[in-house]
């Protein structure tokens, strides 16, 4: 009777911890969505979806939340509700194939970006939007070399931020007094991708494949009918997953990243290689625990500093050029940039709306 009674109660408390998770689901094939970042009420990170779509450390207070993940439309959550919710993949119109002259081997690309930014421990909170307009010019041939950088470069940003400190709650678009973009770390890759050959086999619905590393799942890669994503754990093969770059302690900024996860999706094409010029949209998600002096002293903590990351990047223009048209524009950066969000860009959550409306008010009044 004891043991049965032990087993009971074992019974019920797994049933209670399974029910209490929230999971995630692709709406056309449930299959789970990882990486999904989620904001809660106030426009803060709060979260991320795990591997198996789940995630469960979201207060109640936090509701409604958002979720937002490269090739789905943004999803809002009113409350919690112990259950499995489902995003709708973006409908994407597919570009027409373009025929382009050998001696045009630069690809020049142009994107919008969203940059979210959350540092806060249990009771101070900085909360950053940034909005970047940005290009890079990517070589397609080996003796493509243009004599320039093909990194990423900003060409024009737009920052906000909301400090609340200390008791105190004040709004700045000052890039003097705001921290320092995180797109200085993030690139997209320019290298190819090859899809497994399964993806390319009939009647497969569900097209997912994942590779395992040392800490947890390497990269999965999934294909629906309009895009290729491929997601990439930085820290797969770290030890405990988790990484503590030794510069930073040096300088007494000493930061334990456990969560590092790049997305990229592709326009689907019938070979299954992807090349930059199928890139439609790639996202960075990082997450930090700040252990180093400095940055406890930001904050005036005796706790590690939570440091949560989003960026995300849609493509707004191609265009192919030659060695020298590239090197021309290269050095002639554009300095009259104008900003330009493509129709598949998801709306701004009701928190970070409010961010920005607050802060360009502000602004006006001061003028």
């Amino acid at each position: 009777m004891k043991n049965t009674l032990i087993l009971l109660i074992a019974i019920l408390l797994f049933c209670r911890s399974v029910d209490a998770q929230e999971r995630v689901v692709d709406a056309t094939d449930r299959s789970p969505i990882s990486t999904a970042s989620i904001l809660d009420a106030e426009g803060n990170m709060v979260g991320f979806t795990y591997n198996d779509g789940v995630f469960s450390e979201i207060p109640a207070s936090a509701y409604p939340v958002t979720l937002r993940c490269i090739g789905y439309e943004q999803l809002v959550i009113e409350r919690p509700g112990n259950r499995t919710w489902e995003m709708t993949p973006i409908a994407y119109e597919l570009d027409e194939v373009v025929i382009v002259p050998v001696e045009r081997n630069v690809l020049k690309q142009t994107f919008y970006v969203r940059e979210y930014f959350s540092m806060y421990n249990e009771s101070d909170t900085i909360t950053s939007f940034l909005e970047h307009m940005a290009e890079r010019f990517v070589p397609t041939t080996k003796d493509a070399k243009f004599g320039g950088n093909s990194s990423l470069r900003i060409l024009e940003s737009r920052q906000y931020s909301h400090y609340q400190l200390f008791g105190e709650d004040s709004i700045t678009t000052d890039p003097e007094t705001q921290f320092p973009s995180m797109i200085a770390i993030f690139e997209p890759s320019s290298k190819e991708v090859t899809a497994p050959a399964s993806f390319k086999e009939s009647g497969n619905s569900i097209k997912l494949q994942e590779e395992s590393g040392k800490s947890g799942i390497l990269r999965i890669k999934k294909q629906n009918d309009k895009i290729f994503t491929i997601t990439i754990d930085g820290l797969a093969d770290c030890k405990d997953h988790k990484i503590s770059p030794w510069l930073l302690k040096l300088v007494g900024c000493t930061m334990e990243f456990n969560q590092l996860y790049l997305t990229q999706a592709y326009q689907v094409n019938d070979k299954g290689i992807y090349l930059p010029k199928d890139l439609i949209e790639a996202s960075f998600v990082m997450q930090a625990d700040g252990r180093g002096k400095y940055l406890r002293k930001a904050l005036k903590s005796d706790k590690p500093i939570v440091i949560r990351s989003l960026i995300e990047m849609y493509i707004v223009d191609r265009d192919y050029l030659s060695r020298d048209e590239a090197k021309e524009e290269y050095r002639n950066k554009s300095k009259d940039v104008k900003f330009v969000i493509p129709s598949t860009v998801p709306p701004l959550s009701e928190a970070t709306r409010r961010l920005v409306e607050r802060a360009n008010k502000e602004v006006k009044n001061k003028k």
